[in-house]
């Protein structure tokens, strides 16, 4: 029984860790995915509006030119402060 313990709570730790690292991870596939969202909540925020549009494109390469090394997050995460971010200007400019 001593040495299954070790084993249990070593195979516990993995499978907390996968399970943990999966959910942090982010896909190719799932940061085009939330490239494409970003795209499409500035074509809703500038609801066809060019100088809206042009506006929201300089906020948007501000927020992608912010210094990396602060940043703790990967793409998804990224794309989703971004999306945030962009609705939340949008709601404080009342456009």
């Amino acid at each position: 029984m001593k040495l299954r313990s070790p084993l249990i709570i070593a195979a516990l730790l993995g499978c907390a860790a996968t399970a943990s690292a999966q959910t942090v991870v982010c896909t190719p596939e799932e940061a085009l995915r939330k490239a494409e969202e970003t795209a499409v909540t500035i074509n809703r925020l500038a609801a066809g509006n060019p100088e809206k549009a042009a506006r929201l494109h300089e906020q948007l390469k501000a927020l992608q030119e912010r210094d990396p090394t602060r940043s703790h997050h990967g793409a998804c995460e990224a794309y989703e402060r971004i999306i945030s971010e962009l609705n939340r200007q949008d709601a404080a400019n009342g456009d």
